[in-house]
């Protein structure tokens, strides 16, 4: 059928065909894009809240062509549209097997708002390791050996607060600053001094209070000791429910004994049911805190089972609205495309035709309305009368018809004088008959070379005014709004990631088979574009 199609056309279509099928990346563009059209427009067949074929008291309904109110199912007063889920785990459903609902392949609706028990995750468990400031004071005798401690343990490594009675302070790695060590000294020989602080190689702060001299020296001194916590030294590491670490395990994790480790997992245990307090510990480079985190779904939430692209601020499935967004702007394109095009075809070939006065003011007016700001009157009328598909689809109209008029005016001057036309006045075919009956056919050439790049730059002008809020009505599935939402919660990487992609692979697509159509149709046949 198609072949006997294709040699019904003339021989230079069947040329400018065949040049267009030789060029692989358009060819396979233009089928791709043809697949993702199709898909979006059967976006109703693939993802719905509603299910496709119900069977309930003897019969058979088509909830997604129509509407049924809940009286039809359950026999209530209720006109409104029954929630078919919830309608599906009634004693109608659950008790009767022959009656029976047929979903999509993904069920799930453009609208549909989730809420967060219906959201499968995985019960992970975020453990932070991070560390305090720490404060302690040792009391030292003339050896500098410590009688008494207080929160020193974080100095010296865990359970060591018990041991450090009759330790040196220097033991232990821990190193004591030559000017605290002179101040200690002459404390202890009952020397006037004054208050001293020093800091060690570590990081930790040594201090002295001053000191006047009394009837004997002091039996012992005491030292303050003070380590700030690095606020960029946190470590995190994620828990399994089986107690395992979903990845390596945090490097503190290898310096802590086996008895604090099962401590820390005990308490881990608890907090993947129930919130607990944070978790102290001591190491050998200081008191640390563990921050237990259990996983909570809130909106936008990531990629989960169920719902692959994640799902948006209002928990709705992210994939579900890119698919009817890619129908909204496909469908949205082409229409504004023709839209553009009827205006400019025809004031274009007004001018083109009549020529003179007509072609001289038409370019005037012309120039003059090119040099008006779209997108500021656009903007300014959203704001009066509202987001609506017309009032967008008629602004776009009056204000893009300009590049295509231009085409068509040159070539219905280039035609106007042919032989043809000439023929067709002399046997007294009416002008617009002449021009839209015998030129518009042989002045095509304009219009399908150049109709891929407006229907990308209108796809990207829809979703630049979404973006900035004066597209489409709200809730309209679009990948503007989705860009909006993933630029105000920047953790949120799949409301950027996803939508950008939609939009890169079908603009990506209509060029490919713009330069496509363009060489084909190109009259020299050594055309450059492989």
């Amino acid at each position: 059928m198609a072949r006997f199609a294709f040699h019904l056309l003339d021989p230079n279509t069947r040329r400018r065909l065949a040049r267009f099928g030789k060029i692989r990346r358009a060819k396979w563009s233009l089928f791709l894009l043809i697949g993702i059209f199709v898909l979006s427009l059967l976006a109703n067949m693939v993802a719905n809240d509603r299910p496709l074929l119900v069977k309930a008291n003897g019969k058979f309904y088509f909830p997604v062509f129509r509407f049924y109110p809940e009286s039809e199912f359950t026999g209530s007063e209720i006109n409104a549209r029954p929630r078919y889920k919830e309608l599906e785990k009634t004693p109608l459903f659950e008790e009767n097997r022959e009656n029976w609902m047929l979903w999509p392949l993904v069920p799930y609706g453009p609208e549909e708002s989730l809420s967060a028990d219906q959201i499968e995750i995985d019960p992970t468990l975020t453990l932070t390791f991070y560390p305090e400031d720490q404060l302690a004071a040792v009391d030292l005798d003339a050896t500098l050996t410590i009688r008494r401690s207080r929160g020193a343990a974080g100095y010296y490594g865990e359970g060591a607060e018990l041991a450090l009675r009759g330790k040196a302070l220097g033991s232990g790695g821990v190193e004591v600053p030559e000017s605290i060590r002179e101040g200690i000294a002459r404390r202890f020989e009952n020397e006037a001094a004054p208050a001293v602080a020093a800091v060690n190689g570590d990081g930790i702060d040594f201090s002295l209070s001053d000191f006047t001299p009394g009837r004997a020296a002091p039996r012992l001194v005491r030292v303050a000791m003070e380590r700030r916590a690095d606020d960029g030294a946190a470590e995190r590491a994620v828990l399994s429910p089986e107690m395992k670490f979903l990845g390596d395990p945090p490097a503190v994790w290898e310096t802590l004994s086996e008895e604090t480790r099962n401590a820390v997992l005990a308490v881990a245990e608890k907090a993947l049911h129930v919130p607990q307090e944070p978790f102290s510990l001591s190491t050998t480079e200081g008191k640390l805190s563990v921050r237990f985190d259990r996983e909570t779904v809130e909106f936008p939430f990531r990629p989960v089972k169920g719902h692959a692209l994640g799902l948006d601020n209002s928990g709705r499935d992210v994939g579900v609205r890119i698919l009817y967004a890619t129908r909204t702007a496909l469908l949205f394109g082409i229409l504004l495309v023709l839209f553009t095009y009827a205006i400019g075809i025809f004031l274009g070939a007004v001018q083109g035709y009549f020529g003179g006065r007509i072609d001289i003011l038409g370019q005037r007016l012309t120039e003059v309305w090119e040099s008006m700001p779209f997108l500021l009157i656009m903007i300014l009328l959203s704001s009066i009368y509202g987001r609506s598909f017309l009032l967008l689809g008629f602004v776009y109209g009056i204000f893009n018809w300009i590049g295509i008029s231009y085409y068509i005016r040159a070539e219905f001057l280039r035609l106007r004088k042919l032989p043809f036309v000439e023929a067709a006045k002399v046997m007294g075919i009416g002008r617009w008959k002449i021009m839209f009956s015998h030129i518009f056919p042989n002045a095509l050439v304009p219009i399908i070379t150049f109709f891929p790049f407006p229907l990308v730059g209108a796809i990207f002008m829809l979703t630049a005014l979404d973006y900035l809020g004066f597209g489409l009505p709200p809730g309209t599935p679009s990948w503007g709004n989705l860009l909006d939402q993933g630029q105000s919660q920047a953790y949120a990487w799949w409301l950027t990631l996803y939508p950008s992609l939609a939009l890169f692979l079908v603009s990506l697509l209509g060029i490919f088979i713009g330069e496509g159509v363009r060489a084909a149709f190109d009259p020299r046949t050594d055309s450059k574009l492989e």
